[in-house]
């Protein structure tokens, strides 16, 4: 399946249309500038996002290029972004025709998110026009596998801060490699370890904790993990025998994770996993509201990038 995973990104157009009292944030192909022969877009939904509203819109489509490795993607988005995510679906094209634009925040959403699967994670962007240092560039010659014929969700999450609604579309620049240019062990592929059926009472904290067994002898070219505002610590270890070891560790979460993450990156071959190794990833949240929190307003997601490998391996742990 299709690609992504992160915070991202853009300028955009800060017109005030005051017919309907809409501030335009959309991205536009300007504001992207000229691509190489080696890149491509992919477009976002267009959508209004009204004031105080925390809303994630979702647009369908299908990949109809040749098979082809992904190198890199780099997202827009408008003031208030915080993510543009591309994902894999196998929804068909005869049930969600391709162009479908609906909503996909979570819980009342008419798409869950625990339907998508991510297949690759963008290396930068900006929003409202401002870099957002996320970025976790893959080595020359390295991607991830992008099918042809393959459908996708492009989902855009938008936090309007302001006091007027905002109509936003955000792109994505994808950059690509001829897929007979790639060595077999230059394949990468996202490892994710997920938990997404915790409840956090409100004005309670809640701490829970899954495992994960690695299916290949993989290399780990980078770990992250990701919360939202609501998260106290963040842990990660890999089991060794019977004793369970450091692997990564936020041992005080701060908010602005959420959008610029702590990221180990190993740009070689010292971090080398074996099949059958066993990961457990713990999550602790303080829930300040006055309703439950749950997924995916809240998250406990380890996002890690492994070689070789083509196909996403996801772990939906069961949590304690």
């Amino acid at each position: 399946m299709l690609i992504l995973l992160a915070c991202t990104a853009g300028p955009g157009s800060t017109d005030l249309d005051t017919a309907s009292g809409v501030l335009d944030l959309r991205v536009t192909e300007a504001d992207v500038g000229e691509l190489a022969d080696n890149q491509f877009l992919m477009e976002g939904p267009e959508a209004q996002v009204e004031a105080g509203a925390d809303a994630m819109v979702c647009v369908f489509g299908t990949y109809t290029g040749p098979d082809i490795g992904l190198h890199d993607v780099y997202t827009y988005q408008g003031e208030g972004g915080h993510h543009l995510q591309l994902m894999g679906t196998t929804t068909p094209a005869a049930d969600v025709p391709d162009g479908t634009i609906m909503d996909c925040t979570g819980e009342g959403g008419e798409f869950q998110m625990s339907d998508l699967e991510p297949v690759g994670i963008t290396n930068g962007g900006s929003v409202g026009g401002e870099q957002i240092d996320v970025a976790m560039p893959l080595p020359d010659g390295m991607a991830f596998e992008l099918e042809s014929g393959q459908r996708f969700v492009m989902q855009s999450h938008y936090i309007n801060y302001g006091t007027e609604p905002i109509l936003v579309r955000d792109l994505a620049v994808l950059t690509t490699i001829p897929e007979d240019e790639i060595a077999d062990e230059q394949w990468a592929a996202p490892l994710i370890f997920n938990r997404s059926d915790f409840s956090i009472p409100p004005g309670s904290s809640l701490t829970t904790d899954f495992e994960c067994t690695t299916e290949g002898d993989w290399n780990f070219l980078y770990v992250m993990g990701h919360m939202h505002e609501w998260g106290t610590a963040f842990n990660m270890e890999r089991k060794v025998g019977e004793t369970y070891e450091p692997f990564y560790a936020i041992p005080e979460w701060d908010p602005v994770y959420r959008d610029a993450p702590i990221i180990d990156y190993y740009p070689d071959e010292s971090l080398a996993i074996p099949a059958g190794t066993t990961f457990r990833t713990t999550c602790s949240w303080f829930n300040d509201q006055d309703e439950a929190l749950v997924f995916p307003h809240e998250m406990c997601v380890g996002v890690n990038i492994v070689y070789p490998q083509k196909a996403t391996i996801i772990c939906d742990g069961d949590g304690q």
